[in-house]
């Protein structure tokens, strides 16, 4: 399979022309989807609606994408990733609905639910397969009912009826350089960090200290403590060897904790 070419450069024209084709792509989807179902095209009806929803994340992505630096090469990478990534596209199409959610803990575990089947169904809803455990042949108009269908055609709606106001916005949240280091942030960084105690202690007190996000918490821990090779210390937990030359790449956070140690 060809390498798919990804030497272009993104702009802020492009990002736009980008989102307003993903949401006419994704619209044109769900229609088509309805139809197939309405005829008795379960299977197809499905895929198309799987296909609508990524659609959908792609046009979020591109849109939230206008407020990053793409001068970044690093922030520019992730945006063409993510627009390839299904995971990824999904997991995007579905922010604006839980934005728009009150009681968003409540809820996200069904919405986590339906993106891991919607991941696996979109599959299922195309391909012909082998089942291992009972050694036998699957197809689509095995795997997907008509109740799956008609039910994937309404999530995927209700999906582009928040992601069509909210990516349509005349410009969208301004990212600071905390958050695009922490969008850029490797998956294998971030378990890393995630699975130290530490950290946990570090993110607590932060917590108490100051209004904070996790994004800023995270970017600062691994700069003032993961990147040291240093173990944060709750009875000391300024940062005491960094150096200066690493100062100005730092969160303004730890940059701040870190020069008023030196003093």
């Amino acid at each position: 399979m060809p390498v798919k070419n990804r030497d272009y450069k993104l702009t802020l024209p492009l990002l736009e022309q980008f989102r307003d084709a993903s949401l006419v792509n994704a619209a044109s989807l769900l229609e088509e989807a309805a139809l197939l179902s309405a005829h008795q095209y379960h299977a197809r009806a499905y895929f198309l609606s799987v296909s609508s929803i990524e659609e959908a994340g792609k046009a979020v992505q591109a849109f939230e994408g206008l407020g990053r630096n793409l001068h970044d090469p690093a922030v520019e990478q992730k945006l063409k990733f993510e627009f390839e990534n299904h995971s990824q596209k999904m997991t995007a199409a579905f922010l604006p609905w839980l934005r728009a959610t009150a009681n968003v803990r409540e809820v996200l575990r069904d919405r986590v639910e339906l993106m891991v089947t919607l991941k696996f169904g979109r599959e299922a809803s195309m391909y012909t397969d082998i089942n291992a455990e009972r050694a036998m042949v699957t197809t689509p108009q095995m795997q997907i009912s008509p109740e799956s269908a008609a039910s994937c055609v309404r999530l995927a709606r209700n999906v582009l009826s928040h992601v069509m106001p909210y990516a349509q916005q005349p410009q969208p949240a301004e990212v600071t350089t905390v958050q695009d280091a922490f969008f850029v942030l490797k998956r294998a960084t971030f378990l890393k960090i995630c699975n130290k105690s530490d950290f946990w202690e570090y993110y607590l007190l932060r917590l108490e200290q100051e209004n904070t996000t996790f994004e800023d918490t995270v970017t600062e821990y691994r700069q003032c403590y993961l990147d040291q090779g240093k173990v944060f210390d709750i009875a000391s937990p300024l940062v005491r060897s960094t150096p200066p030359s690493d100062v100005q790449a730092q969160s303004p956070g730890c940059k701040a904790r870190c020069l008023a140690d030196r003093k």
